[in-house]
């Protein structure tokens, strides 16, 4: 079933507001990034569990840099800032404009929406990356095993351009 939304190349502009957030932050070489972000997610689902505080959306990562080492940070929204726990950590993703774009399909082709959303960009010149992408994976794999009905929200948030 395709997205309801449009395909992955359709990039909206909208204007968010902030959340807080329940993080960990890793740094990993790329072909160890799924196992490494199912350790973070799963140690961040143990703090939350240890502080009675559910998670207000499905788990997200943000890119601090990507290459052959990836710098990243991955968790959940929370409505309120959570107490520290180990390496589990309070944050804010911010408020401002974004670039937005729904992938669908597996992780493996997330490129091909990066691809669209850099070129975006760059036709969009009243606009700059403002800090990491982040993406919200609106599909839990666990619950739906076809990836091809996998759908993943990418946020580039923006600042004003020169």
């Amino acid at each position: 079933m395709p997205d309801p939304r449009g395909p992955s190349s359709k990039i909206e502009l909208r204007v968010l507001r902030s959340h807080h957030t329940a993080t960990m932050r890793s740094e990993v070489d790329s072909s160890t990034l799924s196992l490494a972000m199912g350790r973070v997610q799963q140690a961040v689902r143990e703090a939350l569990e240890k502080q009675g505080v559910t998670g207000s959306s499905g788990p997200f990562a943000r890119y601090h840099s990507m290459g052959e080492t990836v710098d990243f940070e991955a968790g959940v929204m929370v409505d309120k800032p959570i107490a520290p726990d180990g390496d589990v950590k309070p944050g804010v993703l911010p408020s401002g404009p974004a670039a937005i774009a729904v992938h669908a399909g597996p992780y493996d082709t997330l490129d091909a929406t990066y691809d669209a959303m850099r070129g975006w960009l760059d036709g969009n010149p009243d606009y700059v990356a403002n800090g990491g992408p982040y993406e919200i994976y609106l599909t839990d794999p666990s619950a739906e095993p076809d990836p091809s009905k996998w759908l993943t929200e990418i946020i580039f948030p923006l600042k004003a351009g020169s």
